[in-house]
């Protein structure tokens, strides 16, 4: 049983998580190496991808010792990329964020998910899964739809159910039970393909945890089948598109096993980094596993990072 939105708790998003693994990437078991913090290790890798929540930020909130260890790579030239499974908005406004905070993060060092989905269904990557007369309604209570004439923004139109011959589910802020019944309902009467900019289930905040789109689209896929292309981590597309932009800030192809994906999250950072040939850091001290419980989770997923630290310094 999937719980009510406000009834997550840690236990309960892993669970989620591991009735999706059918569809996500083999496991690549990491070493676990423990150490103090990843300025500690920096010198193993020649380039980093960073999660943005639960990494650089929780909430408004910086994660501490971000700053540091921004510099530290900059002043040992090992460029660093951010990778976050934000689909609501263009990546642009995270850059923008990071800017505001006075982060040393260029707006062309920011991808997201939503880039990644956004370059499959425009044609812009290989094997575009849909014809581009198809109409897809973009799915979310506060979201930048995507660009196009052949785009529907959800609520703007009294038959967007009907419309779209399939669906890109970008974010969920303000999405509620009443949304998603209609949703589950349009599937249930015509299946069509649901396209996820953002797998994650939850995102931990003060005392709780919010779901996310991964937590709703698991309810879909408990009320109905359909076709789901996932386009966020754990999925290589989203590291794909990180490791292109490393190596052109880099000026040079980079060695994947010298690249860092360092993350909170078991089934999108560590998995999705390991499967995509990346070094994997688990960092605990300040996303999902702040409360602890890693190792627990570790053992009995059997996702596995190469590295395990608390913080960054």
């Amino acid at each position: 049983m999937i719980p009510a939105p406000d009834a997550l708790d840690l236990t309960a998003v892993i669970d989620i998580y591991q009735t999706q693994r059918a569809m996500m990437p083999q496991a690549v078991p990491g070493a676990g190496r423990q150490r103090r913090a990843l300025i500690d290790i920096l010198d193993e890798f020649d380039g980093l991808i960073l999660d943005g929540y639960g990494v650089i930020n929780v909430g408004d909130n910086l994660v501490a010792g971000i700053e540091d260890l921004l510099q530290l790579a900059a002043d040992r030239n090992k460029p660093v990329v951010v990778l976050t499974n934000g689909g609501s908005f263009e990546s642009s406004l995270a850059a923008e964020k990071y800017a505001k905070w006075r982060l040393p993060i260029m707006p062309d060092a920011v991808v997201s998910s939503r880039d990644a989905l956004h370059a499959a269904l425009c044609g812009n990557a290989a094997g575009a899964p849909l014809d581009p007369s198809n109409v897809i309604g973009c799915l979310g209570g506060v979201v930048t739809a995507l660009p196009g004439d052949h785009i529907l923004a959800y609520g703007k139109t009294s038959d967007f159910w009907h419309k779209a011959d399939a669906f890109a589910l970008l974010g969920v802020i303000d999405w509620t039970d009443q949304d998603q019944a209609g949703f589950e309902a349009a599937l249930n009467a015509r299946p069509r393909p649901v396209f996820v900019a953002n797998p994650d289930v939850a995102a931990p905040q003060t005392g709780h945890f919010s779901p996310e789109p991964g937590y709703w689209m698991a309810r879909a896929m408990q009320a109905g089948k359909m076709p789901v292309h996932w386009y966020g981590k754990p999925y290589r597309p989203a590291f794909d598109l990180a490791l292109d932009r490393l190596n052109k800030l880099a000026g040079r192809h980079l060695d994947r096993r010298r690249v860092a994906m360092v993350g909170d999250s078991l089934h999108t950072d560590i998995l999705g980094g390991g499967a995509a040939g990346l070094q994997s850091v688990l960092m605990t001290g300040a996303g999902l596993f702040r409360d602890g419980g890693a190792e627990r989770f570790i053992a009995a997923t059997g996702i596995q990072p190469d590295w395990i630290v608390p913080g960054h310094s």
